[in-house]
């Protein structure tokens, strides 16, 4: 179950140097933020990370071979949860999103999306050895995403359920479907937009229209899109200094310890502190899909691409909303934003990441 302690000494330290460079740029935000001050976010922040280190480090010394069997588990168990989540989870900000357990609020939808990588790399690597995937062997995995899907959108949270629905098809797309299948399925949806528009509730057919132009609600739903626009803005080239942002020392901009964190630091750092963050994610993202291009089986390279896809995948969607790329649909920064679903979910990634980072494939490891 557990690889030998010397296997610590083969594992990507830079990699774990930038996470924590990354993490604690995201608590002097939460500083910031807050004013000046620990407390709120700042500091339950620090006590989560440590809190969730040892699990960090369960999941590196975790052999592959066992996290290749326990693929099919976890995704029903994470199901079990999403539907108890729908049924017992606890209420907040008009969605039942979290479901409580020791003490602790757990947002199941997070979890859910490792599970579905996890699936996703096991079934199509027991399908290469056939040397046949075509759209019917693809089903499966895409009608158990789309599950996936439903059960997130209804909570509601309909951001986490289309970024679900997006990591299912870059898996199936990545294992070597035809290309054909994918265009199909693109040319579908966009005859079946004006259908799915009539399937979204009004307040988030409110957000695309505010996405789309934030001066129909000024002082109301636009009123996140505009400030965040100005923050960013005024921070101008090297940016205000630290605690220097009017934005968010004058309470400006709501939700500034969680959807908006890099407007807050674009603010105060600028262009230059921005490229900066910009780059240390791309890196990021870059160490393990450079692996897995080194790798042969199946299970490793999707498990490696897939989930450092998930984490660049939502740092991009959170910038974009905080520039109006993208409606702004609560998609956290990775561990920069306030939330311990959120960081300990990307731990489990990052600690997964360099479990099949340190893979050297010498024979064929899973059957």
């Amino acid at each position: 179950m557990f690889k030998e302690i010397k296997s610590l000494f083969e594992i990507n330290w830079i990699y774990i140097f930038l996470l924590l460079i990354i993490f604690w740029i995201g608590e002097i935000n939460l500083y910031s933020a807050a004013n000046g001050s620990l407390d709120p976010w700042a500091m339950n922040q620090l006590k989560r990370f440590i809190i969730f280190l040892p699990i960090f480090f369960f999941i590196i010394m975790l052999q592959p071979k066992f996290i290749f069997n326990i693929a099919d588990i976890l995704l029903f168990l994470v199901a079990i949860g999403l539907i108890l989540t729908l049924f017992f989870g606890y209420t907040g900000m008009g969605a039942k999103r979290w479901i409580r357990v020791a003490g602790f609020n757990f947002q199941t939808s997070e979890f859910a999306k490792i599970a579905l990588i996890l699936f996703m790399a096991k079934y199509f690597h027991k399908l290469n050895a056939e040397k046949t995937i075509g759209f019917i062997k693809a089903l499966i995995p895409l009608i158990i995403s789309f599950i996936f899907f439903l059960l997130v959108a209804i909570q509601p949270d309909l951001g986490t359920a289309v970024i679900i629905l997006i990591l299912g098809l870059i898996s199936i797309f990545y294992a070597g479907i035809n290309l054909i299948y994918p265009i199909i399925s693109l040319v579908g949806v966009a005859l079946a937009s004006p259908f799915l528009w009539t399937l979204l509730k009004p307040y988030q057919q409110n957000r695309i229209k505010i996405f789309l132009n934030p001066d129909l609600d000024p002082l109301g739903k636009g009123y996140h899109i505009i400030q965040s626009k100005i923050a960013i803005g005024s921070g101008g080239k090297n940016g205000n200094g630290f605690l220097g942002g009017s934005q968010s020392s004058l309470d400006f901009l709501p939700e500034k310890e969680t959807d908006f964190v890099f407007a807050i630091f674009s603010e105060q750092f600028g262009f230059t502190g921005s490229m900066i963050v910009i780059a240390l994610f791309l890196i990021l993202f870059l160490i393990p899909i450079i692996k897995s291009f080194k790798l042969t089986q199946v299970f490793n390279k999707l498990m490696l691409f897939v989930l450092s896809f998930k984490i660049f995948f939502e740092f991009l969607i959170n910038i974009s909303m905080t520039i109006g790329l993208v409606p702004v649909v609560g998609v956290a920064l990775p561990f920069m934003s306030y939330g311990g679903s959120s960081l300990l979910s990307n731990l489990i990634i990052c600690a997964l990441l360099l479990n099949f980072m340190s893979i050297t494939e010498k024979k064929r490891m899973f059957s």
